[in-house]
């Protein structure tokens, strides 16, 4: 076999094999912080999953959906939002900027 061939071949099982070798953390899935104030979004822990729901059914706007998201969540994971809140993995990274 070609030397070019083989580096190919060989670089390219390398690199599959790569991705069963995962390190990224395991995301708690058994509990959900549920917030919908600062202070209440302030005991929720990094890398658990956070639920931003407003009082009482309120919607609320694209906004404040990217406000809440751009505060508490990690953005090395999905975000999810609708008109009923967002959903994310806490980050407390950026809780000064809420201040």
């Amino acid at each position: 076999m070609r030397p070019l061939i083989r580096l190919l071949l060989l670089s390219t099982a390398a690199l599959s094999l790569s991705a069963c070798f995962d390190d990224a953390p395991r995301i708690e899935q058994a509990g959900l912080c549920t917030y919908n104030t600062d202070p209440q979004a302030e005991r929720c822990k990094p890398g658990q999953m956070a639920w931003f729901r407003p009082n009482q059914g309120t919607l609320i706007s694209e906004e404040m959906a990217l406000s809440v998201a751009a505060a508490y969540c990690d953005f090395n994971h999905q975000v999810m939002h609708n008109r009923a809140g967002v959903l994310c993995v806490f980050t407390d990274q950026r809780l000064d900027a809420t201040k």
